[in-house]
C-alpha cells in the first residue's frame, strides 16, 4: 500500500525522530511497500525534492502541518506512519489533523497522546487507578516565581534523591538527578528552559525496566543497565552505552503484576495500538511507574523492537502489526 512516514520535526526529539523515520521508511520498503518520506519542518513544495532544513525552517516549526498533510502526494495515501516524537507530533495535536481528515495511522488517538505527553495528569491517573508511582510535586514554569520558592515548597515534601524535569517533554530530555540539596537550584534552571510545568519527584533507587504494549497485550519485560547509571539521552541513543536484558529477571509473580498493571494503565491513559511504560523496580522488589510513551522510538537501540524480538517479532514483521492495528481502529 501507499505509505506517507512523517519523521524530524521541530521538538526537542528531532534527531531521533529523523533516525526513527529513516528506519522505519526503509523496513516498509523492504515489505514492499510504495513509501513517501517527509520531514515537516520542509515547506509544502519541496515534498518531491526535499533538501536539509534550514535552522529558520525549524524555528518556524510544524505550524503548517495541515497544509502538509492536505497535500494530494499525503492524501492518496492509505497509511500515515507518524515516527514524529514529541511536540504536535505526539500531544494530540497532529492526531487530532489526522482523524478529521479521514486519514488512518499508528499509535494512539488524540486523547491518549495528550495524557500521555502531560507527565502530571498521568501521575493523577495513576494514583486514581492504584498504580504504584514515586511521590511528587509539580510547578507551573511562571518566570515571577524565584528558584529558592520553589526548593523551599520541595525540602518541606521530601529530601533527595529527587529527580527534577519538565513534564512534557521526552527522551529525559531537561531532566536531572539530583543526588543533594544544592544541586536543586541548577535542576530546576535546566528544566525551566523547557515550557510547560515542571515535576519533582522521589528518585527510587533500582533498577530501570520498561514494558512494551502491543495491540491491548504486555510483551516481556526488558531491563536496561545504562553505562551512567541512569537511562539518559546518550544511553538511550548512542551503541555501547547501555546493555539490556531481554527478558528481565524478575519472579514471575511480580512480572506478571507489573505487566497487569502496564495494560490497566494503558487503557486508563486512552492509548490504543501500542505503547511503552517506563518503571523503576526498588532494592526492596517494589515496582514505581513514571510515565507510558504513546509514540515509542523506532531507532537502532529502541525498546519496543527490542521486547518484540523475545517473542519472535521483527521489526518489519512489528511494523506491520502497528500498521493494522492502525487501520482496524
Amino acid at each position: 500500500m501507499k505509505i506517507v512516514v512523517l519523521k524530524g520535526g521541530a521538538s526537542s526529539e528531532r534527531e531521533v525522530s529523523l533516525n526513527s523515520g529513516t528506519n522505519i521508511a526503509n523496513a516498509l520498503k523492504e515489505n514492499g511497500h510504495d513509501v513517501l518520506c517527509l520531514d515537516t519542518v520542509l515547506p509544502i513544495e519541496q515534498i518531491k525534492s526535499p533538501m536539509k532544513p534550514t535552522q529558520k525552517m525549524i524555528r518556524n516549526g510544524d505550524r503548517n502541518l495541515a497544509t502538509l498533510l492536505s497535500a494530494p502526494e499525503v492524501q492518496s495515501a492509505k497509511f500515515i506512519f507518524n515516527a514524529l516524537h514529541g511536540g504536535s507530533g505526539e500531544n494530540g495535536a497532529i492526531q487530532a489533523i489526522l482523524q478529521t481528515m479521514g486519514l488512518k495511522f499508528n499509535g494512539s488517538g488524540v486523547e491518549g497522546c495528550a495524557i500521555t505527553m502531560d507527565k502530571i495528569v498521568s501521575k493523577v491517573i495513576f494514583e486514581k487507578h492504584g498504580i504504584p508511582t514515586p511521590e511528587w510535586l509539580c510547578f507551573r514554569n511562571d518566570e515571577n516565581r524565584q528558584n529558592a520558592e520553589i526548593i523551599e515548597t520541595i525540602l518541606a515534601k521530601f529530601q533527595p534523591p529527587l529527580v527534577v524535569k519538565p513534564a512534557h517533554e521526552g527522551s529525559t530530555v531537561g531532566l536531572t538527578i539530583v543526588r543533594d540539596v544544592k544541586s536543586l537550584d541548577s535542576a530546576l534552571k535546566v528544566a525551566r528552559k523547557f515550557n510547560g510545568s515542571i515535576l519533582v519527584e522521589k528518585f527510587i533507587e533500582g533498577r530501570e525496566l520498561t514494558v512494551a504494549i502491543l495491540g491491548d497485550k504486555a510483551l516481556p519485560i526488558v531491563e536496561i543497565c545504562p553505562k551512567h547509571g541512569i537511562y539518559d539521552y546518550e544511553c538511550k541513543y548512542m551503541h555501547g552505552m547501555s546493555e539490556y536484558r531481554m527478558p528481565a529477571e524478575v519472579e514471575p509473580m511480580l512480572t506478571r503484576l507489573i505487566q497487569d498493571w502496564t495494560v490497566v494503565a494503558f487503557k486508563a491513559l486512552n492509548c490504543s495500538g501500542y505503547g511503552r511504560m517506563d518503571l523503576r523496580l526498588s532494592l526492596d522488589h517494589k515496582p514505581y511507574f513514571l510515565e507510558m510513551n504513546s509514540l515509542p522510538g523506532m531507532t537502532s537501540t529502541s525498546l519496543v523492537p527490542k521486547a518484540a524480538k523475545t517473542v519472535g517479532i521483527s521489526f518489519n514483521e512489528l511494523l506491520e502489526k502497528i500498521i493494522k492495528l492502525g487501520l482496524n481502529r
